[in-house]
């Protein structure tokens, strides 16, 4: 029980997190992977965790898609640290993915750790809402990571006010990916 309070609370943080800073300005992105890797097939991990088997959530720990996956059944929503298939993000970061049914409209958040200011992950965070009826992202945000020169961080120096940016192209396809992704955990 404790730990589905922290996933939440973790959950509520970063939403948080992107409403109260979805109003910077733009700044051009660091560095653009050259070649966008393709995700054809979704492979569930065969590590599924007996203990939330009562269908209200599913989790993965250490598999092929992220360090660490739970999918709540109830409310459609997944929580991803560590995710693995798309090196935009690196390999050290924190996020969510929810479905409104009743929009029809799914949602991804992400950050990429990049050092931390506050003991919780800092860094690039990206954000997005793609309607699943078009395929067209409707709403998107991207925030830089903090400025670690101005807060005395020379470790993380070099990641200063870093951005990931991404293509409407790329956010549907990372969408289109966890829609699948979705519908498979929901099948089994």
């Amino acid at each position: 029980m404790e730990r589905k309070v922290c996933l939440l609370l973790s959950c509520i943080l970063i939403l948080a997190c992107f409403t109260l800073v979805g109003c910077g300005k733009k700044y051009e992105p660091v560095n653009q992977p050259e070649e966008t890797p393709i995700v054809n097939e979704i492979n569930l991990e065969s590590t599924y965790d007996e203990s939330a088997s009562h269908k209200s959530d599913y989790e993965v720990i250490d598999g092929d898609i992220a360090d660490f996956l739970s999918y709540n059944y109830q409310n459609q929503s997944m929580y991803i640290a560590g995710l693995k298939v798309f090196e935009e993000f690196g390999t050290s970061n924190e996020g969510f993915v929810s479905i409104s049914t009743d929009e029809n409209v799914l949602t991804f958040g992400i950050i990429k750790a990049t050092g931390s200011v506050t003991g919780a992950v800092d860094g690039p965070s990206v954000y997005f809402k793609m309607d699943l009826d078009t395929n067209k992202v409707t709403d998107k945000e991207f925030e830089p990571a903090p400025n670690y020169a101005e807060l005395g961080i020379t470790e993380f120096i070099k990641h200063s006010k870093e951005v990931i940016e991404l293509t409407d192209e790329r956010m549907v396809e990372i969408g289109k990916y966890f829609d699948r992704l979705i519908q498979e955990i929901e099948k089994n």
